[in-house]
């Protein structure tokens, strides 16, 4: 069968478009004083890429999410080429587990669920309206050596 065209925003907002349902509730963002941490620092540039599974193929987007602090609260910008941004909120960092919640340019809620894996990275599933649409892997982005 020959490829067709694919249109990332298209696709992205059918998709967006034909989910609906109530969101989980939601914690403020905040880690309660003396929580475990593991894994690296969040703050900072992560690059890698979605996978949305599209029947009987499958869909790889690069991503990059750049998460800020201020006090005590993390969160940021994620940033789809070609689709824009939407701001990172509700960060939740348990152990290992990594939680936040990215507005779409729609205003759609994109739920991330991710563990740290042993190389740093972070690993899990985006959710929509309590439905997996997307896995994610991203990694930080390393920075450039100092010159000497």
């Amino acid at each position: 069968m020959p490829a067709r065209p694919f249109r990332t925003a298209t696709y992205l907002t059918a998709l967006l478009a034909t989910m609906a349902g109530p969101l989980a509730a939601q914690s403020t963002g905040k880690r309660p004083a003396g929580a475990p941490t593991a894994g690296p620092a969040i703050v900072g540039t992560w690059n890698g890429s979605a996978t949305v599974p599209l029947g009987d193929s499958t869909l790889v987007v690069p991503v990059t999410y750049t998460f800020t602090q201020s006090g005590a609260v993390i969160g940021g910008t994620a940033m789809v080429p070609g689709q824009g941004s939407g701001p990172i909120a509700n960060v939740v960092r348990t152990g290992s587990r990594l939680r936040f919640r990215v507005t779409a340019p729609e205003g759609r809620l994109l739920e991330h669920d991710g563990t740290f894996g042993a190389d740093g990275a972070l690993e899990g599933m985006v959710n929509m309206d309590n439905l997996p649409v997307a896995k994610f892997r991203i990694t930080p982005k390393k920075s450039a050596p100092t010159p000497k």
